[in-house]
């Protein structure tokens, strides 16, 4: 039978994974992720055609990198070959043309991470890694690193990988028998991810995000995330978040499922719990007593500065829980947890000017991961919040409420700013900046010398940046730059 003759499925499942001689794929675009996909594939000899809409000049430099046995379609729309599997662009929503367009040539979708999956199960004596996976609205890059640092407290060696940075597929070959995977997944990499069966998940939330990716349809974004455990059965752990709506049945029938939350009431009576309890971090494992993982106002206190904010401690419980069930004992929990540091761009303190402090969570690119940043913050510290970006169809009524509530004054840039001044109208001062270094400068006037400047825009930064890394970036050398004008005028 040839391979244009199986349906899509069964073409997944025929396909002879450790040798790829002859197999036709097409990867749709060319990212870091496409790049490591075409080149994976062109290694083990598959017959790759890699496609991209944007016109060659721009993609020079991933070009350069590709395999050269890689046949390139780049600068026009996508045609594609009829009966290849594609491994899609997470970039890419379902209802575009370009999606559209690779579901119906017959093939099957994939994304980077189910490729990953296939072709680590082929290596010889393959059988499925220990992995957690993380997914969640709001928390999923921070529980990532703190789930790895507390599994290398526990002695365990571990890599990190997935939507945080790293394509799963880049660490084809380099992984240790013994490794321990720990990868942060998103929704859009979920959506044609087939066969996932972490031994540990983690489910931070789920808030109303990205759906423009799917068509505004919040029902399918959850779903989505809660198939992360979909797989999941007997001696398999589901960490979530405790008396979230939308994750309601996200723990299959025979896996256990470990809710944590930041009072003891969203935990309830389960077996398996973790939780806040005034600020103490408590565990509750197979219905025994709790005990204590320490104190909340401790967890960082062996780095730089102590971690801010309640969404934090939720991390903290989330990355224990996780730990816990890869095999880490309580004692390497406990330690673990003081030495956790905040990633950058997640309520990273970048320093002060003239009695304001300045902090950058840029990280912040929904409404509710924006709120809790500014709920985060000492109430008893004035407030001038720096928000917008560009557009992702979110409601902004939540976050100007906490911010009319919260700020004496807010700067807005970027696409949203005719939205977010509509909604926060009459509230509060508002003013508009054209750039961010320019909104550093009117926030930091505003200020008035005391206080706190936070950068939490509750929007996602393709409008002004390349990604909210690169937006954090701009916002802490405005910072740097402010304080040296200041500093020089005094």
């Amino acid at each position: 039978m040839s391979r244009d003759a199986l349906a899509p499925q069964t073409l997944l499942e025929r396909m002879a994974w450790h040798d790829l001689r002859g197999a036709r794929m097409t990867v749709v675009g060319l990212g870091r992720s496409g790049l490591a996909c075409a080149n994976a594939l062109a290694a083990r000899g598959a017959d790759v055609l890699l496609h991209d809409d944007a016109p060659r000049e721009r993609l020079a430099a991933r070009l350069d990198a590709l395999d050269d046995r890689v046949e390139v379609s780049c600068g026009q729309p996508f045609v594609g070959r009829a009966g290849d599997l594609v491994v899609i662009s997470p970039g890419l929503p379902p209802h575009s043309e370009t999606f559209r367009r690779a579901r119906s040539l017959g093939s099957g979708l994939l994304s980077e991470v189910e490729l990953f999956l296939r072709l680590d199960r082929a290596r010889p004596g393959g059988h499925d890694r220990p992995l957690v996976a993380i997914t969640g609205t709001d928390g999923k890059t921070t529980t990532t690193l703190w789930t790895a640092a507390l599994l290398e407290a526990a002695g365990m060696e571990v890599v990190v990988g997935g939507n945080i940075g790293t394509p799963l597929v880049e660490l084809l070959g380099g992984l240790g028998p013994r490794a321990v995977l720990v990868a942060e997944i998103s929704a859009f990499q979920l959506h044609t991810t087939h066969s996932l069966r972490p031994r540990a998940s983690v489910l931070t939330n789920v808030a109303e995000d990205h759906l423009d990716w799917f068509g505004g349809d919040f029902a399918a974004y959850a779903a989505t995330k809660r198939a992360l455990a979909r797989h999941q059965g007997a001696g398999d752990t589901v960490i979530y978040k405790a008396g979230d709506p939308a994750l309601l049945g996200a723990v299959p029938a025979t896996a256990r499922g470990v809710p944590f939350g930041l009072d003891g009431d969203a935990v309830g009576d389960a077996p398996d719990a973790l939780w806040l309890d005034g600020t103490t971090l408590r565990l509750r494992q197979s219905g025994g007593q709790p005990v204590s993982l320490g104190d909340a106002r401790a967890i960082g206190a062996d780095g730089d500065r102590l971690v801010l904010g309640r969404h934090n401690i939720a991390n903290a419980l989330a990355a224990a829980g996780a730990a816990l069930a890869m095999g880490a004992g309580v004692q390497a929990i406990r330690a673990g947890l003081r030495g956790l540091q905040t990633p950058p761009h997640r309520l990273e303190d970048v320093g002060l000017v003239a009695g304001v402090r300045f902090v950058n969570d840029s990280k912040a690119t929904n409404p509710h991961a924006a709120a809790s940043g500014v709920a985060s913050l000492p109430a008893d510290e004035p407030l001038v919040w720096i928000g917008g970006g560009s557009e992702k169809e979110s409601d902004f009524g939540q976050i100007a409420d906490i911010v009319a509530a919260r700020a004496q004054a807010a700067v807005l840039i970027g696409a949203t700013a005719d939205r977010l001044d509509a909604a926060l109208a009459g509230r509060l001062p508002v003013r508009r900046a054209a750039d961010l270094p320019s909104a550093v400068a009117q926030a930091w006037q505003d200020a008035g010398g005391r206080g706190i400047v936070l950068l939490s825009p509750a929007c996602a930064s393709f409008d002004m940046f390349s990604g909210y890394a690169e937006r954090g970036d701009v916002f802490r050398d405005a910072v740097r730059a402010l304080r040296s004008a200041v500093q020089a005028d005094s």
